[in-house]
């Protein structure tokens, strides 16, 4: 799949959130079983950015970040349905997050993010974060999920960006 055959973007209408919601839910939640109004049951604070992946006006992946700190973002879910995945989709969504937040100077972004995509991460340059151990979730516990904190500097991205 290449790169041309879909488009990334903002979420711009409630129409488009409620579709993101959807796709976060069948993606991350539904295969463990978990209910549709699962993002609700997540404590969510400060402002949102939301991206989505298009092909064909089809909806086939999303990003949803919150700004935690005037420098600092937090990636909060991202998914890609399976038969999009491993084809670029979700780092070009990071990738959309990165740009924004760097033009918007913000410093860091991190994410709590599953032991199943802690390596997706880290081909983005997110590194493991010791100092700081991220929450337990028993309802992905009892699944095996486990969680990394992850985080990257966007120092060198600000640089560039202000050249």
């Amino acid at each position: 799949m290449k790169n041309k055959e879909w488009k990334i973007l903002q979420v711009k209408s409630k129409k488009e959130s409620e579709e993101l919601n959807n796709l976060l839910w069948q993606v991350l939640w539904k295969p463990l079983s978990l209910p549709q109004d699962m993002i609700s049951k997540f404590k969510l604070t400060g402002e949102s950015k939301k991206f989505i992946a298009k092909q064909d006006d089809k909806l086939i992946g999303g990003l949803v970040a919150f700004s935690i700190t005037p420098i600092e973002m937090e990636i909060r879910h991202i998914a890609v349905l399976p038969k999009f995945q491993e084809k670029g989709v979700g780092s070009k969504l990071v990738d959309s997050l990165i740009t924004f937040a760097s033009e918007k100077r913000y410093t860091r972004i991190y994410t709590i993010a599953r032991n199943t995509s802690v390596e997706f991460f880290k081909k983005l340059g997110f590194t493991d974060n010791p100092q700081q151990k991220p929450p337990d979730h028993p309802a992905f516990t009892k699944h095996g999920i486990t969680f990394y904190l992850l985080e990257l500097s966007l120092l060198a991205f600000i640089i560039s960006v202000k050249m």
